[in-house]
């Protein structure tokens, strides 16, 4: 008989108020969906600490942290299979991370991304389904100053923290800025100082021919303007040895990485991700879930292999997150006195900017996906709402979208993916992917 393990994914999971399993219909079409899968994963993007450990300078947007029963509420939606290696994994310090993975394993899922050294953060997690084994290698290029794991050494411990997959940013511009910015860099004394650093063995000279490094940045020649990127290539060597150890022991292989980065527009993958993507696939992997920029991205098949580049915020809380340390407060330039829902009121100046302001915050698909002996055999597209415009207690959680609120998030996901190649077809409310 052929072996068929069906798969659903969600992006991140910013969870922190309780979950209770709402009784309307496209809260519980949406259930049915999740629990009808073999492998049902999603990102966990907040501790699970309940505020315990020291909340850290560098908290990539503000240190969160909820009640470890929130673990109990995702793992009840249908969930199994999760990646904890994001910009928040650190919020809450070396404890804060640790305490998260001992509680999501505790919860009975599978987890991978984070660790208290690099080998296990970099280690496949395994889930056991009655259709097949799965392994999922889970990374993150987006994450504070820091936060990443550190390996091990015979003589010394690793540090705790994410599994990296860094990144080189290169600046293009013309001949003419270039010159430009060399003479910036000597007549302010800041290319003496990056020389001196070089000769005392404390600084790296530049990697390329012709790059110049200003203040952390470097520049090259290029006839367009451009900001052009690079994956590490001992991230990404690491993290496909763990997709190809992965790949040699399971039925379905996943990959998964929390990615801000833009090319240009936010919902635009930036150069080293498609990279590191395809990498994947190359090493073995069956699919690749995007997640990060906490909005949707395209959809690639590439070598018969889906990879979904974001599916965005599935859900999306941190307006009810309960209490946020003194650096948030000082960074953002907010009376130290407030609340948490004043300062939150801030960061979306009453709601006209930030997440608040945006649709495309609080909409997303639910793929399923159906692998028949390790083929993808196929992809449906369901429209997930979560209240765009809704007060904010009512908006964060997920539903099957409206008819007319449904098309639209579709045929926005058909002009993400166009780029690559994707066709989708809308039948009967979902998008069916053309393979």
């Amino acid at each position: 008989m052929p072996r068929e393990i069906t798969f659903t994914a969600t992006g991140d999971s910013l969870i922190s108020r309780r979950m209770p399993e709402y009784q309307d219909a496209e809260y519980q079409q949406m259930l049915k969906l999740i629990r009808s899968a073999d492998v049902a994963f999603t990102n966990t993007e907040i501790v699970m600490s309940n505020f315990e450990g020291s909340p850290v300078v560098d908290s990539g947007g503000g240190n969160i942290s909820t009640d470890p029963r929130m673990a109990a509420d995702i793992r009840k939606m249908g969930f199994n299979l999760t990646a904890f290696a994001n910009n928040h994994t650190l919020n809450y310090g070396e404890h804060g991370c640790l305490e998260t993975l001992r509680v999501l394993r505790e919860n009975d899922f599978a987890v991978a991304g984070s660790g208290k050294h690099l080998a296990e953060a970099r280690r496949p997690a395994y889930l056991e389904t009655v259709n097949g084994r799965v392994g999922l290698m889970g990374c993150a290029s987006t994450f504070g100053a820091g936060q990443y794991a550190g390996e091990q050494r015979p003589d010394t411990p690793g540090r705790p923290g994410v599994n990296p997959q860094r990144y080189d940013r290169l600046f293009v511009v013309d001949q003419e800025h270039y010159d430009a910015i060399q003479r910036v860099a000597e007549r302010t004394g800041a290319e003496g100082w990056r020389q001196w650093r070089i000769n005392m063995g404390f600084g790296q000279p530049p990697k390329r021919e012709g790059e110049f490094v200003l203040a952390d940045r470097s520049f090259i020649v290029g006839e367009d303007f451009d900001i052009r990127t690079e994956a590490h290539e001992g991230d990404l060597t690491g993290n496909t040895k763990s997709v190809s150890d992965a790949a040699a022991v399971s039925h379905l292989t996943v990959a998964s990485i929390h990615a801000h980065e833009p090319k240009n527009e936010m919902w635009e993958p930036a150069d080293f991700i498609i990279d590191f993507a395809h990498a994947c696939i190359d090493a073995g992997a069956d699919i690749v879930v995007g997640h990060g920029p906490h909005m949707l991205r395209g959809l690639e098949i590439y070598k018969g292999k889906p990879i979904f580049y974001s599916l965005g915020n599935f859900i999306f809380q941190h307006e009810t997150v309960q209490h946020m340390p003194a650096d948030d407060y000082a960074s953002l330039n907010v009376d130290p006195t407030a609340s948490a829902g004043d300062l939150f009121r801030h960061v979306s100046a009453n709601e006209t900017r930030s997440f608040a302001a945006k649709d495309a915050y609080w909409e997303t698909v639910l793929p399923m996906c159906r692998f028949v002996d390790g083929e993808i055999a196929e992809i449906t597209l369901h429209p997930l709402s979560l209240g765009p415009g809704q007060p904010i207690p009512d908006r964060g959680n997920p539903r099957i979208a409206q008819p007319d609120h449904g098309q639209k998030i579709l045929e926005w996901m058909i002009d993400l993916s166009k780029p690559f190649g994707t066709e989708i077809a809308i039948e009967r409310g979902t998008g069916s992917v053309k393979l």
